[in-house]
């Protein structure tokens, strides 16, 4: 038995019984979704290994080479990306030994944490209560979020910092204070040293505040304007530092220049096996990267479809793509409530700037799953937040009477 493992889950029970409490509104699921998330870590590794974390296991031996020579000998391995991961499991072996167990149960923890997270950003897309519980229960039963905590690869380390800068761009537009948004920077920044997406809610952020510095701009709205020029430094700052650096851009290698023959190698190169799309689909001119991006975008989002179906594994692919078109769906149905929340607008737009710069590298739905789980959070806390018709009609019935009853 992997007793160390074991000790890892217990503590990240307390840790979920400890966040249940001082969220009660989410206790049911925030304890549910440790509970799963925990069982399918423990059916991993001690009963059968679940298909779709083969990386893991090249990992895992690869973080035991490292820490043979102790904690100090790990840092000749340091790295980004995938390599960070790895580093970090090689210094956690070096200190407690060997334990794929309790690698995966820090992934629970954080995934139980991610929870949470997208409960606060739903609560500040929406006011309604119960939009808020439903965000909470579908992040902790979505099945690919589950797994993708579960396991032994890096998702939940990219999406739970993503997810709190989000929190924190999404708190500074509402409060504007300098605080909020270098927080933002921060976790951004640290999601970025795990995985290359993240450089695309950085670009989207960037666009976004100078939009919002025009805006205060033309409406002269003096009070808001010195903070917002401020945050406009410091975003574009980071972003000029980041593009300079090459930090966080691993996945970018060869495309800084524009080259769209390294791009179309690259589509190719992810246009191999049997869970392929698009094969025949390759970015030659400019025309071609404008029209092909919309359908590369709704294969990313939406494959595996039915038809793709090969094999039994296959079919949690489509669930996951069937949920996905129900979110969607969800989102363009209610597109008027979307637009008039801001802060919702802006959950969605990194959703989607993510989306397009996925999309137009990966042709392969098991390489696209393991990506999108990445932002799932996002769209899942902007989509599920929106209140409910019934809701509205009340709200818009309540409101006139406030009105007539205002001194």
């Amino acid at each position: 038995m992997d007793v160390i493992g074991v000790v890892g889950l217990f503590v990240g029970l307390v840790i979920a019984l400890w966040l249940a409490a001082r969220n009660a509104s989410i206790t049911g699921p925030v304890i549910t979704g440790f509970a799963l998330r925990a069982l399918l870590a423990v059916i991993d590794s001690a009963v059968v290994r679940l298909p779709g974390a083969g990386d893991g296991v090249g990992w895992d031996r690869a973080a035991a080479y490292y820490a043979r020579g102790g904690v100090e000998g790990t840092f000749q391995y340091i790295g980004a990306g995938h390599f960070l991961y790895v580093w970090l499991m090689s210094v956690i072996y070096a200190l407690f030994g060997r334990s794929p167990l309790l690698i995966q149960s820090i992934n629970v923890t954080l995934g139980t944490v991610l929870i949470v997270t997208i409960w606060q950003l739903a609560s500040q897309l929406s006011s309604d209560a119960k939009a808020q519980r439903r965000v909470a229960w579908i992040m902790a039963l979505f099945p690919s979020l589950i797994f993708f905590s579960s396991v032994l690869l890096r998702e939940v380390a990219v999406s739970l910092p993503l997810a709190v800068s989000v929190l924190y761009l999404v708190r500074w537009y509402r409060e504007r204070h300098i605080r909020l948004a270098i927080i933002a920077v921060i976790t951004l920044l640290i999601s970025m040293a795990f995985h290359s997406g993240g450089l695309a809610m950085l670009l989207f952020a960037g666009l976004w505040l100078i939009g919002s510095w025009i805006r205060a701009l033309l409406q002269g709205r003096l009070e808001t304007l010195g903070r917002s020029t401020i945050a406009l430094v410091i975003g574009l700052a980071v972003v000029g530092v980041v593009l300079a650096s090459g930090f966080g851009q691993q996945k970018f290698t060869g495309l800084e220049t524009g080259d769209l023959a390294a791009l179309s190698e690259r589509q190719g190169n992810f246009a191999q096996g049997r869970t392929a799309y698009l094969e025949d689909l390759h970015a030659t001119s400019t025309a071609d990267l404008l029209w092909q991006t919309p359908i590369r975008v709704i294969y990313f989002l939406f494959a595996p479809f039915p038809w793709m179906l090969h094999t039994g594994s296959d079919v949690f692919g489509v669930i996951d793509s069937m949920l996905f078109v129900v979110l969607v769906a969800w989102t363009v149905r209610n597109r008027k409530a979307v637009s008039e929340v801001p802060v919702r607008m802006l959950t969605l737009g990194v959703f989607g700037a993510m989306a397009i710069v996925f999309a137009i590298g990966v042709s392969n739905y098991g390489t696209a799953l393991r990506h999108r789980n990445k932002m799932l959070p996002l769209l899942i806390a902007a989509a599920a937040s929106i209140p409910g018709r019934r809701h509205e009609a009340k709200a818009r019935a309540i409101l006139p009477l406030r009105r007539s009853l205002a001194p």
